[in-house]
């Protein structure tokens, strides 16, 4: 067993203590980051808007003989939910080897990993050929506002490869789905429950497409793999009284997309739809908009990036997820994106979600053998 760092382990506690749900925000989480940063003579930067939603970003630079190597990660966590604890979620709790909390695998333990892998180096004196850059966003569970923030600023040196510190159980992944989430709306007449034929309704209306969705779920595309993209309607509203003829009703779908799947070709397919049962109905009016859009992740298995991470984490090959990242949106930066953090995806978003202290010691270490064998 490894010697736990107990310093590490008291700072990803405080972290989780910050309870950087999207309504309270992340700036006193990124606070604790720079505090922690600033004790071992780092310099960091937060950008903050809305008064609480912020950014951190870290930049160590080099003479840059190399490319620079980037940790991406998040500060936002979900709520706790409606289902007991056995311990309270944001106060975090140590047991049998483990740390519980919310946010303790998604992802405060890459965040903590990877700042003290990046606190270890500069401490050491060790000299970087490439700049080191390490950034927690806010927003990942709900918009991407964080991330989208930051690649609008400006862009980093040419980079030899980025690590998404999301939790992959320290497999190296190289591919995930996209998440395309339209909102459809109809629309139509309200009049009172006893006279329905003054009115139209727009339940009814809701019905045709979600018929019409039973055969649009059915046209999958599929990945070698990542197998078949999914659809799944999970929200739906309508109505205001039982005696009164709905004049809106809507519902979100939330298409899981991969790589080489075409949002824009998507959209076109549900206006067709709409389009369809507009003809066959004059009664018939439905619009619909994106709720939120990101596309598939895949970087090439066999890329020497990939293959520095599999022989640093000693496994033959990289792995799939289903889950969606932040990723796909550093894409724009042309370098080779991986997906590599402590903790269990099978704990995200679930009550008494926690991270096993030896796999945050073992992802520290590979992401300071990571840097090393990129940068020194």
């Amino acid at each position: 067993m490894l010697r736990y760092n107990t310093a590490m382990i008291e700072f990803l506690k405080t972290l989780i203590n910050a309870k950087s749900t999207s309504d309270r925000g992340e700036l006193a989480a990124a606070n604790l980051i720079k505090d922690r940063l600033a004790r071992a003579g780092i310099d960091s930067q937060i950008d903050v808007w809305e008064h609480s939603r912020a950014n951190l970003t870290v930049h160590i630079a080099s003479d840059r003989t190399r490319p620079a190597l980037f940790f991406s990660s998040h500060l936002d966590v979900v709520p706790a939910g409606d289902t007991p604890w056995k311990y309270p979620a944001f106060e975090a709790a140590q047991h049998d080897g483990k740390i519980f909390g919310r946010g303790a695998a998604d992802m405060k333990a890459g965040i903590v990993a990877a700042v003290e892998a990046i606190c270890e180096i500069v401490s050491s004196s060790q000299s970087l050929k490439g700049d080191l850059i390490f950034s927690a966003n806010a927003g990942e569970e709900t918009d991407s506002c964080g991330i989208k923030r930051f690649i609008a600023a400006s862009p980093p040196p040419p980079l030899a490869g980025i690590i998404v510190t999301e939790p992959t159980d320290l497999k190296v992944v190289n591919c995930h789905r996209g998440i395309f989430w339209i909102k459809i709306t109809t629309r139509g007449k309200t009049a009172h429950g006893s006279m329905p034929h003054l009115g139209i309704n727009a339940i009814e209306s809701m019905r045709a497409i979600l018929n019409a969705l039973t055969d649009f779920r059915s046209c999958s595309f599929t990945h070698p793999v990542l197998g078949t993209s999914t659809t799944s309607i999970n929200m739906i509203s309508g109505g205001k009284a039982a005696n009164v003829v709905p004049d809106e009703c809507s519902l979100t779908v939330d298409i899981r997309t991969l790589p080489g799947q075409s949002h824009q070709t998507l959209l076109a397919d549900i206006q067709r739809l709409l389009d369809s049962l507009a003809n066959k109905n004059q009664n018939f009016s439905a619009e619909f908009s994106i709720a939120r859009d990101c596309p598939a992740l895949e970087t090439q298995p066999d890329c020497d990036f990939v293959k520095l991470l599999c022989d640093i984490a000693k496994l033959p090959d990289p792995s799939p997820v289903q889950y969606t990242t932040d990723g796909p949106y550093l894409s724009k930066f042309g370098a080779p994106i991986v997906i590599f953090g402590p903790g269990s995806p099978q704990l995200c978003h679930q009550p008494d979600e926690y991270i096993e202290i030896d796999q945050l010691e073992r992802a520290k270490e590979m992401y300071k053998h990571a840097i090393l064998r990129t940068l020194a």
